[in-house]
């Protein structure tokens, strides 16, 4: 596992080779930025870098003038002086402390490079690993870095060393040459920077000064006073060449460097490269890798099971396809298959069996007390009425009362037994008297009044029941009163 994450980590990153770069001052005249008026007679810097706004005027350029028997440098014309070498250290600046002091000249320096003089040719072939390594401590002063230990120190530099050297503090003389000075963030490279000295009315080291003249060849190179064989300078940038690649003022040149380029390739051949080569091989890896297993693994099979076994398990895969054709199923396919019908049948049950949710229908009386609904609303009739506290749905006439009375004195006067008086008290005292027996002195009963029927209220709203008429017990049977007699 850490072998593959590591691989993947290490793919991830090719995809992003050149496209980070050091950090280095913006272009303009925001915080932290630098902009750069270039012309040869009148060279203008403003900068904050510094964490104020500082503006050098009253600079011009140096250039060469190939003209005549011997080139020389000319203050505010000639051509562009070039310092070719192997880059062996380089920094960027975001930043500068105004407190170390020196000129002002240092707050328009984005970038300082330690070149060793050499050709072009002859630094593209120093093996890497094989040029020299400078251990850079500090290097706030663009023009005076603190080295150590190394294969090269370059404050011990002097007129007995065997190489000689360059200090140059960078000032992009465009916004793309100041883009294009990153490219000097890789060391152990040739280079050829292009530019000009500074002419100011200073006489602080890194300007331009007359005894230049003699170092300059007649193709406008640079070379290095072999008295001190370390020359520093302040160069205005307008070019810089490396091994494929340009940077120039305007950003048009053929082979114009770019931030994320990559040498013979290109980005978009990377790109390319990657796509085809990184995932492409990688899927290739597997197929093959797969093919390997596979193919192992056959063998290993072949070995336990012989040739004989093969050819079975061979025959039931084809048995298995064919049933598959045919649309049989397998019996784990059967056993998915049944489970998923109970539970369908399940769920189905459950839900027809659920209690549906029915309003549950009230008495049609409501909890109607009809008793105490009559004994509260009848009107009491003349005379006395039924017995105190009775409740019934019999409604006792006057007639009946009479009539009661009438039998009870009969009662007390008649031989019967008392059997048959009970019962016919009973029977009296539940019912309307006969209307054609009775004893000869009595008076005939009044005719009965109409029985009074009530209608229930009730108290739920849907439908309004007829309360049940009272019952009124017809006459009893003739054969009751049969064998009577006074």
């Amino acid at each position: 596992m850490r072998r593959g994450a590591l691989v993947l980590l290490f793919i991830a990153s090719l995809m992003l080779a050149g496209c980070f770069g050091p950090s280095t001052s913006a272009w303009g005249d925001g915080e932290n930025a630098v902009k750069v008026s270039f012309a040869k007679d009148d060279i203008d810097v403003i900068s904050t870098l510094s964490g104020s706004k500082t503006t050098v005027s009253d600079m011009q350029a140096v250039g060469c003038n190939p003209s005549g028997d011997e080139p020389d440098l000319t203050v505010g014309e000639g051509t562009e002086i070039s310092f070719t070498g192997y880059l062996a250290a380089s920094t960027f600046y975001d930043t500068h402390d105004p407190l170390l002091g020196g000129t002002e000249v240092n707050y328009g320096v984005t970038t300082a490079v330690a070149i060793q003089e050499m050709s072009f040719d002859e630094a593209a072939t120093v093996v890497d690993g094989e040029g020299a390594r400078i251990d850079v401590k500090a290097w706030s002063n663009p023009l005076s870095p603190e080295t150590g230990a190394g294969s090269i120190d370059l404050d011990e530099i002097n007129s007995d060393s065997e190489s000689q050297w360059f200090v140059l503090g960078l000032i992009p003389a465009s916004e793309n040459v100041h883009d294009g000075l990153t490219a000097m963030g890789e060391w152990h490279q040739p280079v050829t920077v292009n530019g000009y000295m500074v002419n100011a009315n200073e006489s602080g080291g890194g300007f331009y000064k007359d005894s230049f003249d003699q170092f300059v060849r007649a193709d406008c190179s640079m070379g290095v006073d072999k008295a001190m064989n370390l020359d520093r300078y302040f160069i205005v940038v307008t070019g810089v060449e490396l091994d494929g690649a340009t940077v120039s003022m305007n950003g048009e040149a053929d082979d114009e460097w770019v931030q994320g380029d990559v040498p013979f390739l290109g980005r978009a051949g990377f790109i390319m490269f990657f796509l085809v080569v990184g995932i492409g091989g990688g899927v290739g890896a597997f197929i093959v890798s797969k093919g390997m297993v596979l193919s192992s693994a056959k063998g290993t099979m072949r070995t336990l099971l012989g040739s004989d076994g093969l050819d079975k398990v061979a025959q039931v895969k084809e048995d298995i396809k064919s049933a598959k054709k045919a649309g049989m199923e397998s019996p784990e396919e059967r056993k998915s298959r049944m489970e998923k019908e109970r539970k369908k049948e399940q769920k189905k049950e459950e839900k027809n069996n659920a209690p549906a949710s029915v309003p549950v229908e009230k008495d049609s009386l409501g909890g109607f007390d009809l008793d105490s609904v009559l004994a509260s609303t009848a009107v009491p009739s003349r005379g006395a009425g039924g017995p105190q506290g009775r409740k019934s749905s019999v409604v006792v006439t006057d007639a009946a009362q009479e009539m009661e009375q009438v039998n009870q004195r009969a009662d007390s006067s008649s031989s019967l037994p008392s059997s048959f008086g009970e019962r016919r008290t009973s029977s009296v005292s539940s019912s309307a008297p006969p209307s054609s027996r009775g004893p000869p002195q009595q008076e005939a009963p009044a005719k009965k009044p109409p029985v009074r029927r009530r209608k229930a209220v009730k108290k739920a709203p849907a439908e309004v029941a007829e309360e049940p008429s009272p019952r009124v017990f017809d006459d009893e049977p003739e054969d009751d009163f049969s064998d009577f007699s006074f």
